[in-house]
């Protein structure tokens, strides 16, 4: 038997096992069901005109319930190939209920439909054992039950011959599960590989796509900002004072789309740009913290951090104020550092800052 793997990767897998094989599924839950009430059928009007004693009846029920349990096992069970410690309760089940159920049969047997209905369970476990990847374990079973099979038959005075051939022609059904085993699972992990790596692809699809959108975004800002002062620079226009000014804010606003393109958004453009005519040293900075969120609630803290960050540059008349969305993984999302004549603070915003409007306020008003 093969060794497990890890629980994530068995977690992963056992979404293979249910929809190629239909483990697990209703319909298979269905089937299973009513042959579990065509087992009590056929054992109840097999053996009630027999006279039975009390403890053959609780051995007839202790081999159904046996099977019961491995049957339920095998459908819910995480996993794939099969956890070997679950492989070896269901093939020790099944053995068992055989074991019970033949024992209890009256001796000699009347009637040969009398050992049917554990040597179908017993087939039906064992092939769903070697589908679940278990196939050595499954003929290690079979080959037990056939050896409890050759014991029963010697004990109730049948012989051994006659115990080892009720077994035989489950084997042709383990054949066939064993056979769909080694052939179609490698089958259905390739569909399933192939599925996970186009859904692969789709994701990266979608993340070039939303970067050449940036790019586009960035070439378009950069040609409606930048494309008259190169065309005034390849003229050889001379440029006046004001004009020069204007044309180190829409440089320096270019920058702040490449190096903080987490508060490219106009609120954040405008509040730094008017910050700067003031003389205002403005640095802004983004290390990726948004990245990381879902879309909706990047998109929610990208607005309200941007308003809150306006209203810190709005207050600033002079010095320098640096903004700077963090990293990854730490616990304040963005920081504001106001370095001026008359105030130096550090306002760090938190994602429960974000989701909570009042405590936005409150630091974006902090003085």
């Amino acid at each position: 038997m093969t060794c497990d793997r890890d629980p994530a990767a068995r977690a992963a897998d056992r979404g293979a096992v249910v929809n190629a094989f239909g483990i697990g599924s209703r319909p298979l839950r269905v089937m299973m069901a009513v042959f579990a009430a065509s087992y009590v059928m056929l054992t109840v009007s097999a053996n009630f005109s027999g006279s039975l004693a009390t403890w053959q009846w609780v051995g007839l029920t202790a081999g159904f319930v046996l099977f019961l349990v491995a049957g339920v096992a095998l459908l819910d069970a995480p996993g794939d190939p099969l956890p070997t410690p679950i492989t070896v309760v269901v093939a020790t089940l099944a053995v068992a209920a055989v074991a019970a159920t033949l024992f209890s049969l009256p001796f000699p047997v009347t009637e040969a439909i009398q050992s049917g209905p554990p040597m179908g369970a017993s087939v039906i476990v064992l092939a769903l054992l070697a589908v679940r990847g278990r196939p050595l374990a499954a003929w290690l079973a079979s080959a037990a039950i056939t050896v409890v099979a050759a014991v029963w038959g010697q004990v109730c005075g049948v012989g051994s011959e006659y115990g080892v051939s009720i077994t035989l022609p489950g084997y042709a059904i383990m054949i066939m599960g064993s056979l769909f085993s080694l052939m179609l699972r490698p089958m259905a992990r390739q569909i399933y590989a192939l599925r996970a790596a186009n859904e692969r692809q789709v994701a990266l699809d979608a993340a070039a796509a939303a970067a050449a959108e940036v790019r586009d975004r960035r070439l378009a800002a950069l040609d409606e900002r930048a494309r008259p002062i190169l065309t005034w620079i390849a003229e050889g226009r001379r440029f006046s004072a004001d004009e020069v000014a204007v044309a180190r804010l829409i440089e320096a606003q270019l920058r702040d789309g490449i190096r903080a393109s987490g508060l490219d958004v106009p609120e954040v453009r405008d509040a730094a740009w008017r910050a700067r005519q003031r003389g205002v040293r403005v640095v802004l900075l983004d290390d990726g913290g948004l990245s990381v969120l879902a879309e909706e609630e990047a998109a929610l803290a990208r607005e309200r951090l941007g308003a809150a960050i306006a209203e810190l540059l709005a207050d600033a008349e002079s010095g320098r104020v640096t903004v700077r969305i963090h990293p990854p993984g730490r616990e304040t999302l963005a920081s504001v550092g106001v370095d001026t004549d008359d105030r130096v603070a550090l306002v760090g915003f938190t994602i429960v800052d974000i989701r909570d409007p009042s405590a936005l306020r409150d630091k974006r008003f902090a003085r």
